[in-house]
């Protein structure tokens, strides 16, 4: 599967700029793609874990 691209509110981007730019953060995300990626990854296997817990 390919890339896509996916449009993000320029507002919650900019948070995402600030959040990477913390100290804490700033070795653990290269860029905001990464971010993204991580973030939605992670909440994804989050949801997942609930639906298979309701089961």
């Amino acid at each position: 599967m390919g890339d896509s691209v996916v449009k993000i509110d320029s507002e919650l981007l900019d948070s995402v700029g600030e959040f990477i730019k913390l100290d804490s953060n700033k070795f653990k995300y290269v860029n905001k793609k990464q971010f993204v990626d991580i973030a939605v990854a992670d909440y994804l296997k989050k949801e997942k874990i609930k639906v298979v817990k309701k089961r």
